[in-house]
């Protein structure tokens, strides 16, 4: 039975162990989640209740695959993570259980075989986004892995508001300058395919999504293509 994760001198510890990497604290932020939980890898994404809005770090490049899927999908554990305001485990993703079938299939071609998603809560009532977790082999998180992670989310959740408040009013946090320009030629290039098919934008981003998965290419490389006047979908 999994504790809640809220025992003070655990966050303390974990506070202190991602407290590195002043250089690059977005990657050392994503690679040290995934060192205190004893995870393959950690992913940390954005949401507002509409969309993605994009990643502020992952640990390692496979996890990069696996987040990029789980956008280009718009399914997979940190979504409903985000939505339910609830972690998310899944301790076999060869397993059916009739959720994301797309991305289960992608994450394990990738490497990884259990997927963990933590919702970045601040206080009871607002949820910023999800950390995302990820192994290499099968098996559910322990008690004490449960409650670091929850520690770990709760410390990120903290770390990312607190970039945002050093920053200068009406500027966006340097450490999170690349989350909206990393989605930003998809979100461009959503508004091109809505009016070339004349569907409303949700259906236009489903056409997107639904076309990269096709040719198992990252949503992001699509959408440059359709903003540089490559491929069009009428």
């Amino acid at each position: 039975m999994h504790g809640h994760g809220s025992d003070p001198a655990r966050v303390a510890r974990v506070t202190a162990a991602l407290a590195d990497g002043e250089l690059d604290p977005q990657r050392s932020l994503c690679a040290r989640s995934a060192e205190v939980v004893g995870v393959s890898g950690a992913g940390l994404v954005l949401l507002s209740p509409s969309r993605s809005l994009g990643n502020v770090c992952v640990s390692d490049p496979v996890t990069e695959i696996v987040e990029d899927l789980q956008y280009t999908l718009g399914q997979g554990p940190c979504i409903d993570a985000f939505h339910s305001r609830a972690p998310v485990l899944v301790a076999d993703l060869a397993a059916t259980d009739g959720r994301w079938s797309e991305f289960r299939q992608g994450a394990v071609a990738a490497g990884m075989r259990a997927a963990f998603g933590f919702p970045l809560l601040i206080g009871d009532a607002v949820c910023i986004g999800a950390l995302n977790l990820f192994h290499d082999r099968v098996g559910e998180l322990t008690d004490d892995q449960y409650d670091d992670a929850v520690a770990v989310a709760h410390v990120a959740s903290r770390t990312v508001i607190a970039w945002q408040f050093a920053a200068e009013p009406n500027a966006l946090a340097w450490q999170l300058d690349q989350v909206p320009t990393h989605r930003a030629v998809v979100h461009q290039a959503t508004g091109m395919v809505s009016v070339q098919r004349g569907v409303v934008v949700d259906d236009a981003l489903a056409l997107l999504r639904a076309y990269a998965f096709a040719e198992d290419r990252p949503v992001g490389d699509v959408a440059a293509d359709v903003v540089g006047g490559v491929l069009r979908f009428d």
